[in-house]
């Protein structure tokens, strides 16, 4: 028997970068999983946990590289409770693996977010062209 999953009034959008820190402020209740290039000592809001993206050999840091162990992390604080996962390094992420292995990145996060029922988000910001953003809200949405 074929058992179809669907969104539980979970929220799954393409967002300007200009209003992630609208959705961090949002329903803080809800625990914020950011993936960012915003170093975690100048995140704020004690509901989010940042997952900080850089090359540097720090503790706080995960290579972009190493994809698997952010979706680890998702999914360790997203099982805990409904989360909001936000990806805040798209373009970054694009740099660094190409956009077709962000897309399919960004779509595995986005069933990550449905499993879990988590809100899920993608900034995106003017430097990434609308054929592009055209794909991934199609992969989002």
């Amino acid at each position: 028997m074929l058992k179809i999953f669907h969104k539980r009034n979970i929220d799954l959008q393409v967002i300007d970068y200009r209003d992630v820190e609208k959705i961090l402020n949002k329903d803080t209740y809800r625990i914020k999983i950011l993936i960012t290039r915003t170093h975690p000592e100048r995140i704020k809001n004690q509901n989010v946990h940042p997952i900080w993206i850089s090359k540097l050999e720090h503790p706080l840091a995960v290579h972009p590289s190493q994809l698997y162990i952010i979706e680890n992390l998702i999914l360790e604080h997203a099982r805990q409770q409904h989360s909001d996962i936000i990806l805040d390094a798209l373009e970054y992420l694009m740099i660094e693996h190409g956009v077709m292995s962000t897309l399919r990145f960004v779509g595995k996060l986005r069933d990550m977010a449905i499993l879990t029922s988590s809100n899920f988000y993608v900034s995106v910001s003017d430097g990434i062209d609308e054929k592009t953003k055209a794909l991934i809200r199609r992969i989002v949405e």
